[in-house]
């Protein structure tokens, strides 16, 4: 299926979910919670100036509809914790850097993480000790070759980050064919 499918999937279990827990606290949305709902923001102020200090008033409305994600993500895992609707949902946001992905995050959603990516952050601080290494043995050899190794040590650097978010990516993509059963996928492709 394609990917604007699962983020509109997505988008729609979300949405239902913050609005059915609404429903169970017995207070329903306000039209300015649905709009922040239905329209997150995409992020927030990107020109903070540590000398010049604005207040920003909060965003009630913004705060209920997370507290309400937290505990309609709460109340599923209690109800049926083996239910992958979530984890399809962080995953097809998190693919498409969705905003909904930070709201996921903040209600407890972690992205999964595969074993070995601890010995591949391992490698890669290791990788400039050994370059150095090289550079002190290599002290009485030419220009050339020290120039040789640096570079060479940033384009392994270079393509061990490119493959990182390759393999990221594909991660997510694995993760929402796997999460995406077709009853849920067709239960929430009908709703509004």
């Amino acid at each position: 299926m394609d990917r604007a499918a699962d983020l509109h999937s997505a988008r729609n279990f979300v949405i239902g979910q913050i609005a059915e827990q609404a429903e169970r606290q017995g207070e329903p949305l306000s039209d300015e919670q649905r709009l922040l709902r239905n329209y997150l923001p995409s992020s927030g102020p990107t020109n903070w100036d540590p000398e010049i200090t604005v207040l920003v008033p909060r965003n009630i409305n913004l705060e209920r509809v997370c507290a309400l994600g937290k505990a309609a993500y709460q109340h599923d895992l209690q109800v049926n914790p083996a239910s992958l609707d979530w984890e399809f949902a962080f995953a097809a946001f998190t693919l498409e850097r969705h905003p909904v992905a930070g709201l996921l995050q903040w209600v407890g959603m972690k992205p999964r993480r595969a074993r070995w990516d601890g010995l591949l952050l391992i490698g890669t601080a290791l990788l400039p000790m050994v370059a150095i290494a090289l550079l002190v043995l290599n002290a009485d050899g030419g220009l050339l070759l020290s120039v040789g190794i640096v570079s060479g040590c940033v384009v392994i650097m270079l393509l061990m980050f490119l493959a990182s978010r390759r393999i990221k990516k594909q991660r997510l993509k694995e993760a929402v064919e796997r999460c995406r059963p077709e009853s849920t996928l067709t239960r929430l492709v009908a709703a509004p």
